[in-house]
């Protein structure tokens, strides 16, 4: 069924298109193939039906900031199933980027593979830069939430949110030649006085209201130049748009 899902949503898009996938692979696929199985076969139904030039998967590593420790190679991904198969199979290719916080696998070119360690996680030499100089797609599939995109904290750090600051983090990060390097990073965390939290809800109504969502069965699809446009104009007139209960 998620076969005729995409296929319905490729339709829609160009072919050639930049996506950025968010997945919740539990009781997306109904097989009994173990979880790497499952990973692949999605992933080239994505190729397949949507036919993107580059596709990134998120590999976040949140616990940089609690163990100040990354390895580039074995630490896991903290942000699913599909994530972490992902992050596995390409392991040996070094697809995944230097960045102990926000890592990402392309897995077509393996974008971004040779660049240095990223020390900003929303700065010139991060993915989210890049991604929001290039027109791309936030994919969001079979997900619990009404909309995950990274690319909102990268807009709350251009806006600069009054809820959220520049704090520095100290580890060790380890690269792809398994030599470990003193890190400093630089992440643009939430101030937890004020505990702020993304009114999901509402940014989905308006994307639905104002026709900046496709949807088809469990898969939601963002274009970002078009969402990006809308919510600076909204964050413009009101700062807090995104944690904001009321329009």
């Amino acid at each position: 069924m998620i076969a005729a899902y995409l296929k319905n949503i490729g339709n829609k898009i160009p072919s050639n298109s930049k996506i950025v996938v968010y997945v919740k692979l539990k009781g997306l696929i109904d097989s009994k193939d173990e979880y790497k199985i499952q990973a692949l076969r999605l992933l080239n139904m994505i190729r397949d039906f949507l036919q993107p030039s580059e596709i990134y998967v998120p590999t976040f590593t949140y616990s940089f900031t609690k163990k100040n420790f990354f390895d580039v190679k074995d630490t896991s991904s903290e942000v699913g199933r599909f994530s972490e198969e992902i992050r596995n199979i390409y392991a040996s290719k070094h697809y995944r980027t230097l960045d102990p916080v926000f890592s990402v696998v392309e897995t077509e070119n393996g974008s971004f593979r040779n660049h240095i360690f990223n020390n900003n996680s929303f700065g010139p030499s991060s993915i989210w830069e890049y991604l929001n100089q290039h027109p791309h797609y936030i994919v969001n599939i079979n997900l619990n939430l009404p909309i995950i995109s990274t690319e909102l904290h990268y807009l709350e750090y251009k806006i600069k949110v009054p809820y959220r600051y520049m704090k520095n983090f100290k580890g060790v990060v380890r690269g792809w030649d398994n030599i470990n390097h003193e890190f400093e990073y630089n992440y643009y965390v939430r101030d937890l006085e004020l505990n702020p939290q993304w009114n999901r809800e509402k940014i989905f109504a308006a994307c639905h209201k104002h026709n900046l969502v496709l949807e088809c069965g469990p898969i939601k699809l963002f274009e970002w130049n078009n969402l990006s446009n809308f919510l600076q104009k909204k964050l413009s007139y009101d700062i807090n748009y995104l944690i904001n209960k009321e329009e």
